[in-house]
């Protein structure tokens, strides 16, 4: 199943906007999907997926990850399926990984999970994200490859 998802051009205040960032950085995710989450939570009637809470579990499931990993590693995002029957949610799965995947991805980008990276490999001497049958693939480094930073904040 494909979805077609709408688009919608929001104009807000600067300070509404100050506002929502600073709640979504709190969460560690995007203003996007914190209005998407507020959105749902009030109008969405079928049983609500906390995408937050998944990803907070996808990111603790990260920590324990060594090496190379794609998220269909992680338990959370690998059992989707299976929450979606168990919840009766009138949603496919694959759009349910999309989000996740671009949440979580943001979450690596913007360094807030430490220690996950996006895996690099190098293709005629230029350097190129990896990806495994068209799944991206992150890379957990071990700490003592990451430097005294890191130890410092554990």
């Amino acid at each position: 199943e494909s979805y077609h998802m709408p688009r919608v051009n929001l104009s807000i205040s600067q300070e509404l906007y100050d506002q929502l960032q600073k709640d979504a950085e709190n969460r560690n995710i995007t203003v996007n999907h914190l209005i998407l989450r507020v959105l749902e939570e009030k109008f969405n009637n079928q049983s609500c997926i906390d995408y937050v809470a998944l990803l907070d579990k996808m990111i603790s499931e990260s920590k324990e990850m060594t090496g190379d990993f794609v998220l269909a590693d992680l338990p959370t995002y690998s059992g989707i399926e299976g929450l979606l029957i168990e919840i009766d949610a009138k949603i496919s799965a694959a759009s349910v990984k999309a989000r996740l995947g671009k949440m979580y991805n943001e979450a690596v980008r913007k360094k807030v999970i430490p220690g996950v990276n996006r895996a690099i490999i190098e293709k005629n001497g230029v350097e190129e994200l990896k990806f495994l049958s068209r799944a991206a693939v992150y890379t957990k480094l071990l700490k003592k490859e990451l430097g005294q930073d890191y130890l410092e904040n554990d």
